[in-house]
C-alpha cells in the first residue's frame, strides 16, 4: 500500500476514534469548565455575568457615539463578541492542546481529535451560558422573535466546522514551532479590531467592503443576522461552506502527512 494511503487511513481512523470517544471528550471538556470556575460561588455563570457587564458598560456609550439605536447596537455587540470568543478560543486553545495534553496522548493513547473535540465542547458550554445574556437583553428590549432563529443551531455547527479546521492546522504548527502560539495571540488581537464586533459594517461603504473581505465577519453574521435582524443571507452561508470544504481538505491533508511526527514534537 502506498505511504500516502497509509497516512490517510491512519488519519481517518484517528478522526473516527475521536468521534466514537465522545463520552471521553464530553467528560474532559465539562471537567475543564468546572476547574476553570472551581471554588467560585457563581461558577460557570461568571461567563454570563462578565459579558453582561462588558456589554452593559460599553453598549450605551458606543451606541451614542455611532448614533445607533441602543437596542440594536447592544445586541450587535453581544452576539458578535460571543461568536468571536467562541471561534478565537477554539483556535487558540487548539494550538496549545497537543502540547498541554501530551500526557493523555502518551499514557492513554487518546486520538488527537478527541483532544480537539474536548476544546470545542468546553467552549460550546461557555457559549450556552453566555447566550443567557442574549435572552435577558431580548426580553428587556422586547426583541421580536422570528422564524429565522431556527437556523441558529445550523449556523453554530458551521462555525464549529470552520473553527475546528483552523484549530487543527494551528495545533500542528504550534506543536512543531512553539513560537506560533504567541504569534497567533498577537494576530488575533489585531483581527478582533478589523472585524465588525465593536463597529458596524453598515456605517459606510468603505467599512462594509472591509467587512466583506473578512472571513470572520461571515462566520459571525451566520449567527448574528438571524437573531438581530431576522434575516438569512445566502452569501454568508455560501462563503462559510466554501471555507469549510476547502479548509478541511487542506487541514486533513496536513494532519495525515504529519500525524506520525506530532508525538515526537511534543
Amino acid at each position: 500500500m502506498p505511504a500516502g494511503n497509509t497516512h490517510f487511513n491512519n488519519a481517518l481512523v484517528d478522526l473516527l476514534n475521536g468521534i466514537n470517544s465522545r463520552s471521553v471528550w464530553l467528560a474532559l471538556g465539562w471537567n475543564d469548565v468546572n476547574n476553570r470556575y472551581n471554588r467560585s460561588k457563581l461558577g460557570v455563570f461568571w461567563a454570563s455575568l462578565s459579558i453582561l457587564i462588558f456589554v452593559g458598560a460599553l453598549g450605551p456609550i458606543y451606541a451614542s457615539l455611532m448614533s445607533v439605536e441602543t437596542r440594536v447596537y447592544m445586541i450587535h455587540l453581544l452576539l458578535g463578541f460571543i461568536v468571536w470568543n467562541f471561534v478565537s478560543n477554539i483556535i487558540l486553545e487548539c494550538s496549545k492542546e497537543f502540547i498541554g495534553s501530551a500526557h493523555y496522548l502518551t499514557s492513554f493513547q487518546l486520538s488527537y481529535f478527541t483532544l480537539l473535540f474536548r476544546v470545542v465542547w468546553r467552549n460550546t458550554v461557555v457559549l450556552c451560558y453566555q447566550m443567557l445574556v442574549f435572552v435577558i437583553l431580548a426580553l428587556f428590549f422586547r426583541q421580536p422573535v422570528a422564524v429565522e432563529w431556527a437556523v441558529v443551531p445550523l449556523a453554530l455547527l458551521m462555525i464549529m466546522l470552520n473553527a475546528l479546521w483552523i484549530g487543527l492546522i494551528m495545533s500542528i504548527l504550534a506543536a512543531r514551532y512553539r513560537d506560533f502560539s504567541e504569534l497567533f495571540n498577537n494576530i488575533f488581537r489585531l483581527v478582533f479590531f478589523v472585524t465588525p464586533i465593536i463597529w458596524m459594517p453598515n456605517a459606510n461603504e468603505q467599512l462594509n467592503q472591509i467587512a466583506q473581505l473578512n472571513p470572520f465577519f461571515h462566520l459571525i453574521e451566520l449567527f448574528r443576522e438571524p437573531l438581530l435582524q431576522g434575516n438569512i443571507s445566502l452569501v454568508h452561508w455560501q462563503i462559510t461552506a466554501a471555507m469549510a470544504v476547502s479548509g478541511w481538505i487542506l487541514a486533513f491533508a496536513l494532519f495525515a502527512r504529519y500525524r506520525s511526527r506530532i508525538a515526537f514534537w511534543l
